[in-house]
């Protein structure tokens, strides 16, 4: 390739004949022949027939040609040119050197004139890239780059910090094991070791799945920088052709990088588990099986709730259980419900809402449920619906419990009475829409209620102070948990053992009944809305449009 448009440097005035220039076109197809002209706009040498059917082609008719006697004398290859120098991928011999905006596609002189003839939009590239830096698209290109090393730093530094968090709670639960064993005999011998083996499969597990998690970021960390070093190295050396099709070629590669990228949230993340003393430490010998309780989470299966019947994408606002092994879904975005069987994952049945927001869904009793609506239209009501789930998963509407209340947000039923909740009460009401009677509550910012095991105690979350209460049924306060973590504090639900699990901003916490904290039992969890299966013991999370399903053991 010959150099810049100003080739003052490079000619030999004094220069009688030129000799030792060869067609670069035909250099690339494997032959020498003698140069006799010279193309301004293509920077490139031409024998005779190369010279004389330039012009012909639609994609070069107004390039500018230098016969022999005018042409430049290359006499200097050694400083660092602007210029093409990738190879064709479909011609090897040719260099890639063409850009066709018309089909957004980068090629050699062959695959101009042979797919691109017709097109209106042929550059050559050197003559789009002389203010490519100033362009958004390389702005943009550039600025990916980096926001994704940055990005790909927070993991890291993220998975570095779960390596000593995992090998915390190793150290911690053997403690805590050791600590149990020296009260009982040796009759719990097998019993510690076969713990000791869950602790160090899940362990080993952990570790094995942030070191593939680091191993991927360092990967991506090469690549990343590899692009980045590209890009910089040829900023600096005035390379923009190189450049341009270096960001043009790496489409593929960002892709591919974009998808590593979003593996490293699933395969950074570790099983939690927290050993709690069994209740039955006096008993041990005559009626247990274990030495401790593990409490972890496992993934088991993700369920798409969406429908051929939605209008949009689907957002998750509620769930509940119903009828054993179906889950009623609150579908705010198509304003409707949805029946999903966890036994195969699939919805059973859809009915759509007449309302302006789907708040959320609580079971009542048996096969009845009841939803929490919204409307503005005709004028501004919240209203209680009441729904039957059939043995089959199919879904009727029930009665509607007409009110005249303001926004509400969620609802439990405990003997026959709907406990309403609001920004800064509760309403108890009866089956009919008539309150019985005012909560008052110490915060404006309630966002969820749910009951325990034994209908005796309300446990509620409050978003804006950061902190979940729980009280009597009368109103009386009875425990508050907070700390630096809980943030945002959204959804809550309650297994049939009495632990408390709630949905903060990017966790779910594991509470005792007394609100003493377990563990936070998953992180990276999005969405908002969790609810507890008691007939299998699995949490089930909704994130969007999809509910993950944990094993809680």
């Amino acid at each position: 390739m010959a150099t810049s448009r100003d080739y003052s440097k490079s000619v030999i005035a004094a220069s009688d004949e030129i000799k030792d220039i060869f067609c670069e076109p035909c250099v690339g197809d494997g032959k020498q022949i003698e140069a006799e002209g010279f193309c301004v706009d293509c920077s490139e040498y031409l024998c005779g027939q190369c010279y004389n059917s330039h012009g012909r082609f639609k994609a070069f008719k107004h390039h500018v040609l230098q016969d022999k006697k005018n042409m430049p004398v290359d006499v200097a290859r050694t400083s660092v040119l602007d210029v093409c120098v990738e190879k064709c991928s479909k011609h090897p011999t040719k260099v890639t050197e063409y850009f066709c905006q018309s089909c957004d596609i980068l090629g050699c002189s062959a695959c101009i004139t042979t797919n691109h003839r017709q097109c209106q939009n042929v550059d050559h590239v050197p003559d789009i890239v002389i203010d490519l830096e100033s362009k958004e698209e390389f702005k943009e290109f550039v600025e990916y780059v980096d926001k994704r090393i940055t990005m790909l730093k927070e993991r890291k530094d993220i998975i570095n910090s779960r390596k000593s968090e995992a090998e915390e709670m190793k150290k911690q639960a053997k403690e805590d094991l050791k600590n149990q064993r020296d009260k009982i005999n040796t009759f719990f011998d097998q019993l510690e070791s076969e713990m000791d083996k869950k602790i160090t499969a899940i362990d080993k597990n952990n570790k094995d799945t942030l070191k593939a998690a680091s191993d991927r970021c360092s990967i991506l960390n090469d690549e990343l920088n590899k692009m980045k070093i590209v890009v910089e190295t040829n900023r600096k050396n005035g390379q923009k052709c190189e450049l341009f099709t270096k960001m043009k070629r790496s489409i593929v590669e960002i892709e591919k990088l974009d998808s590593q990228f979003e593996m490293l949230y699933e395969e950074s993340k570790i099983q939690r588990y927290k050993l709690k003393p069994s209740t039955k430490t006096e008993e041990v010998i005559k009626n247990t099986t274990e030495i401790y309780r593990m409490f972890t989470a496992k993934l088991v299966s993700e369920i798409d709730v969406s429908s051929c019947e939605d209008k949009i994408k689907p957002r998750i606002v509620g769930m509940s259980v119903v009828q054993g092994h179906y889950i009623t879904v609150a579908d705010n975005n198509n304003k409707s419900v949805k029946i999903i069987d966890t036994r195969n994952g699939r919805v059973t049945s859809v009915i759509s809402l007449d309302c302006s927001f789907v708040r959320s869904v609580s079971n009542v009793k048996g096969e009845q449920i009841i939803v929490l609506l919204t409307s503005y239209r005709p004028e501004f009501q919240s209203n209680l619906l009441t729904l039957t789930v059939s043995a089959s998963g199919v879904i009727n509407k029930g009665n509607v419990v007409v009110t005249t209340m303001k926004t509400a947000y969620d609802v439990v039923v405990i003997a026959k009475h709907l406990y309403v909740l609001h920004r800064n009460e509760i309403k108890v009401l009866d089956m009919h829409g008539n309150v019985l009677k005012t909560v008052g509550c110490d915060d404006t910012s309630l966002s969820s209620i749910a009951v325990s095991p034994n209908k005796q105690t309300i446990y509620l979350t409050r978003y804006e102070s950061n902190r979940v209460a729980s009280m009597t049924l009368d109103g009386k306060v009875t425990a508050t948990y907070k700390d630096k973590d809980l943030k945002h504090p959204w959804d809550i639900t309650v297994d049939n053992e009495g632990f408390v699990y709630v949905r903060s901003d990017g966790g779910i916490y594991q509470l005792a009944k007394d609100y003493t904290k377990v563990q936070i039992i998953l992180d990276d969890v999005f969405g908002r809305s969790i609810t507890h299966s008691d007939a299998d013991n699995r949490l089930y999370v909704g994130e969007v449009e999809k509910v993950k399903v944990y094993e809680l053991k």
